[in-house]
């Protein structure tokens, strides 16, 4: 089961940052180091949210902010000091420490206690320009109406007051058997965790996923209980339609009834054999005893039942049967699909094999380009070589342009272009001139505003009408024979190609994963001194 980081997430609430959690729960699970500091630095980093982990002695917790996340040492941990994330925030003088979604007061001298030193702090200024992704909930969205056309057609026919009744419990039966299974069904949030590990002697993990018992390694009590309320609420309905419904109420005593050894087998293993509760489990088992007791309760004892209902009831279970298995299928492959592409990420954001890749390739001598962004004095240079009618560009030039608003005080980026001027229309050739020229005359925020334009709309014409500009085009038209010259020179005759400190960045990575290295880069001293070298041995020529 993955690492839960709902103290991270209410930190980030209380700080007002919005951020997208399934994304930045994949993005941190793909991450080498999962589930490592560093790897909550660098997802945060990714999301531009400015972060930082301090070590802070006791005596200096006043001088930092009211709100940050400590690494508390557990209460009653043993010899081994196991030590977990805490949110903290100070309010009047008290403290105040949560985690999965539980909240409760901690004195100073608990605090003292239980300090580590390690502290994590996200500074607000800074984080404006939050990455955003895109969130497709048309899934969701279609269940929903589903369910409500569902509702609304049974409430549509004549039923009895216990029908209208019953109706709640196979629905909240199945919403706990989904939650059971929430691994399979990508179920997260801090409530069920809560819910779950509601006591010291809760876990509902460690039961569901256990197999001390050989029976349960073909018995899984889980999809049982989806089955069995999936069946219980298609047959009510269809028993209503076909006017039979006190024939379903007989049904269900007979089955609640078979399953009262199922119930007591359930609570023994809790207690006995893993020695923990399952707040899920026992919620499931509930329903099935408050049905029991209902249905005793009010229905007649009579067990008289057609077999046209049996058939009918039957249909509707083996039905369900088949198409839990075909689903389940289905969403174990697609969370194997998952696990596999989170562990080939994280090979693929490793660094260390990324510089290998890198450093294999030649070292380019690469052209003077005209065209610089950031800061012109960094030694850590990104240089792209494009064409703007070229249909990949776009997406790397964003791809760039993200990385420079991030970055934008740590390393340059030099934009050179492919270009054959000569043997352009007139219309292309005022382009590519006015664009060297905005960048010559207004300055890099006024180029990439009209570089930005352009792999928006790709209309020529509109483009030249709101930005064309005057130029030299002799000067110009130099700067891109150079360029295309040096291209041809260097058999690079497609567009896009990145370079990294001279180096071309590897064909087998997408160029999109560029900025999950940033940050080492930036701290690698092998090309710092690099870099530092080749301008020495320039210099000297």
């Amino acid at each position: 089961m993955a690492q839960n980081f709902n103290y991270l997430f209410h930190y980030l609430e209380k700080e007002n940052i919005k951020v997208d959690k399934v994304e930045f729960l994949f993005q941190i699970q793909s991450h080498p180091d999962y589930p490592s500091i560093l790897a909550i630095a660098d997802t945060l980093t990714f999301f531009n949210i400015q972060n930082a982990f301090l070590k802070v002695n006791i005596s200096e917790i006043e001088l930092i902010s009211k709100r940050f996340i400590a690494h508390l040492i557990e209460k009653n941990s043993g010899p081994s000091l196991d030590i977990e994330f805490y949110f903290v925030e100070q309010k009047n003088g008290s403290y105040f420490c949560s985690k999965d979604g539980t909240t409760y007061e901690i004195t100073r001298s608990e605090l003292e206690s239980r300090w580590n030193g390690i502290v994590f702090l996200i500074e607000k200024e800074g984080s404006e320009n939050i990455k955003k992704f895109k969130k497709n909930n048309s899934f969701w969205i279609l269940s929903s109406f589903c369910l409500i056309l569902f509702l609304m057609v049974i409430t549509m026919f004549e039923k009895n007051a216990i029908s209208n009744f019953f109706l709640v419990f196979p629905i909240i039966g199945i919403l706990f058997s989904i939650v059971a299974l929430q691994d399979l069904f990508e179920v997260r949030s801090g409530l069920i965790d809560s819910f779950c590990n509601i006591s010291s002697s809760a876990s509902c993990a460690d039961i569901i996923s256990s197999k001390k018992w050989k029976i349960f390694a073909f018995l899984d009590l889980s999809s049982l209980s989806i089955v069995f309320y999936t069946t219980q609420l298609i047959s009510l309905f269809l028993f209503v339609l076909s006017n039979s419904i006190d024939e379903f109420f007989i049904l269900q005593k007979i089955i609640l009834f078979s399953v009262i050894p199922m119930i007591i087998l359930s609570i023994y293993y809790q207690k006995f054999i893993e020695k923990k509760w399952c707040p899920i489990c026992l919620a499931i088992i509930t329903i099935l005893i408050l049905e029991l007791i209902i249905l005793v309760s009010i229905q007649r004892s009579s067990f008289k039942v057609s077999l046209k209902s049996i058939v009918l009831f039957g249909f509707v279970f083996f039905a369900t049967v088949l198409i839990w298995k075909s689903l389940k299928s289905i969403l174990t492959k697609q969370k194997e699909l998952k696990e596999f592409q989170l562990k080939g990420n994280r090979f693929m954001r490793n660094y260390e094999i990324f510089k290998n890749s890198l450093i294999s390739n030649n070292n380019f001598d690469l052209p003077n380009s005209s065209i610089v962004l950031g800061n012109q004095k960094s030694e850590t240079e990104i240089a792209i070589i494009i064409s703007p009618f070229c249909g990949h560009c776009k997406e790397v030039h964003k791809s760039i342009e993200e990385i420079l608003i991030a970055y934008k005080n740590d390393l340059k980026v030099k934009i050179i272009f492919n270009v054959d001027i000569e043997n352009l229309d007139e219309d292309a050739k005022v382009f590519f001139r006015s664009i060297i020229s905005i960048y010559l005359e207004k300055g890099e925020y006024s180029f990439l505003e009209a570089l930005n334009y352009w792999f928006e709309n790709k209309n020529l014409n509109d483009w030249i009408i709101k930005y064309g500009q005057s130029f030299e085009s002799y000067k110009i038209d130099l700067i891109y024979k150079q360029q295309n010259q040096w291209c041809k020179n260097n058999n690079l005759n497609f567009t896009p190609v990145i370079f990294v400190n001279g180096y071309q960045y590897p064909k087998y990575y997408n160029r999109e994963n560029l900025e999950f290295f940033i940050n080492e880069i930036l701290e690698d001293e092998f090309f710092v001194e690099n870099q530092i070298t080749e301008r020495a041995i320039i210099d000297t020529i």
